[in-house]
């Protein structure tokens, strides 16, 4: 998400998301991006340092970003809990940019699983269907990782060990097979003015995590 926002806004063109470091503030005429910093208001607010910061300087508009990776018994109440976390943080901030403020929560389960507002969320991140995949395809890499270490360090015991950690591959396996399906396409979107900041859809990141998840879980099973 930091990569496509900085390609967005100007700060750089790249699609390498392998060399890609994130610095905490970063500031252009376009935009001022913050990641995970205290963000300065008159009034003391106590959830004051969101996940993402963006102040877009041509639309006049804010956008904090939450993102999150939990269970799926607790999806749909991180998701909510993250997308009402910075209310007075973003009625302080509209007061004081004299902008608008959008919160969006980006939350998913260690599976992939997402809530029937995620595709929302997405759309208003102008977060390609590629982008995405590979959000999701990282998530199950690191899902198959740590199942994998605690199935061979023991950490569950007992009779039902085994087909407990069965089912949690299973569901991996599931994740991990929508990721063979070939992404079309994304349609390029023409901007209003040729200096807007725009995201290039024909730049693609490079996904062979995608394809390295699937071929890590199978090696496992």
């Amino acid at each position: 998400i930091h990569l496509l926002l900085l390609n967005k806004y100007k700060f750089k063109s790249s699609k390498r998301i392998r060399s890609h470091t994130v610095q905490e503030i970063l500031d252009n005429e376009y935009a001022e991006l913050r990641v995970d910093t205290r963000i300065k208001t008159d009034v003391k607010i106590r959830c004051n340092r969101p996940d993402i910061f963006i102040l877009d300087k041509r639309h006049n508009r804010i956008t904090l970003i939450e993102v999150g990776i939990t269970s799926q018994d607790s999806l749909q109440i991180v998701e909510t809990e993250k997308l009402r976390k910075y209310d007075l943080l973003g009625n302080e901030l509209g007061l004081i940019y004299k902008c608008s403020v959008e919160i969006i929560p980006c939350v998913m389960t260690w599976d992939g699983i997402v809530t029937k507002y995620h595709k929302t969320y997405v759309k208003r991140l102008q977060i390609p269907m590629n982008v995405e995949a590979y959000i999701q395809s990282i998530v199950l890499k690191k899902t198959v990782e740590t199942i994998s270490f605690d199935r061979r360090r023991g950490l569950e015991s007992g009779p039902n060990a085994e087909e407990s950690w069965e089912r949690a591959s299973l569901s991996v396996i599931l994740g991990a097979e929508m990721h063979k399906q070939p992404i079309p396409p994304l349609k390029q979107v023409d901007n209003e003015e040729d200096d807007e900041p725009s995201t290039n859809t024909n730049e693609e990141l490079e996904l062979e995590e995608e394809i390295e998840v699937v071929e890590m879980v199978e090696r496992i099973i």
